[in-house]
């Protein structure tokens, strides 16, 4: 499936529209997140978001590597 698009300004950011017929053959709802990577053969990949696009949840560090100076 193909569809020819026109970029279209919202702001200052740029989009571009998709087809129902794509967006239903996909799956894809509108609002819902998605990843825009560029290639390096500049072309563009629009894919849904992943569990590995989230950043891991880490808790906070409390034990440093270096001891800390004494100033006296």
């Amino acid at each position: 499936m193909r569809a020819e698009q026109k970029l279209v300004r919202h702001g200052n950011a740029t989009g571009v529209n998709i087809p129902r017929q794509i967006l239903t053959h996909l799956g894809w709802l509108p609002g819902e997140a998605v990843v825009v990577e560029l290639l390096e053969d500049k072309s563009l990949r629009l894919r849904r978001r992943t569990v590995d696009d989230y950043a891991p949840i880490r808790s906070p560090r409390i034990v440093y590597d270096e001891p800390g100076k004494v100033i006296g």
